[in-house]
């Protein structure tokens, strides 16, 4: 008898020093998850902020392009007006010119200019021409080069009356 009660205080003791054991063991493993929870919580607060400065950054430079952006099509734009008025004085005087040449040098230049691939150019020129200068010209070109012409001057009329 003495033995089975010896035995069970053994079991006991051992049943209980397994579970005071397991539990130490869960609370040292609770205690090693909550310090790398609160590790992981530090790293993700770090990684936030590095992303919001970052982030905050990167909508720096973009709102610096923009104005970059708007700079260049400022200066792009002034820049075009600038040709456009250099090629307005030029096609003036190229106008002032062929008004006072004879007409046949006029449309020897003129059909030159043609073969050449510079239409538009001839064109320019002729839309600021006296219109019975260019009746006399247009009547001395070809028919094709003529129709291509007068064309070109019944839209650019039609642009300009609207």
């Amino acid at each position: 008898m003495f033995g089975k009660i010896i035995l069970i205080l053994v079991i006991y003791f051992n049943v209980g020093y397994a579970i005071t054991s397991n539990e130490s063991s869960l609370y040292k493993e609770k205690q090693e998850l909550m310090a790398v929870k609160d590790e992981l919580n530090e790293f993700y607060e770090i990684k936030e902020l590095e992303y919001q400065k970052n982030k905050a950054e990167l909508e720096q430079i973009q709102k610096n392009i923009k104005l970059d952006e708007q700079s260049i099509q400022e200066t792009k734009k002034a820049n075009q007006q600038i040709l456009d008025e250099i090629n307005r004085v030029i096609t003036t005087k190229a106008m002032l010119m062929y008004d006072k040449m004879k007409l046949g040098v006029a449309i020897n230049i003129f059909n030159e200019m043609i073969d050449n691939g510079e239409i538009d150019e001839v064109f320019d020129i002729m839309i600021r021409m006296k219109e019975k200068r260019v009746i006399k010209i247009l009547k001395k070109f070809d028919t094709k080069t003529s129709k291509t012409l007068m064309e070109k001057l019944r839209i650019n009329k039609e642009e300009n009356s609207k």
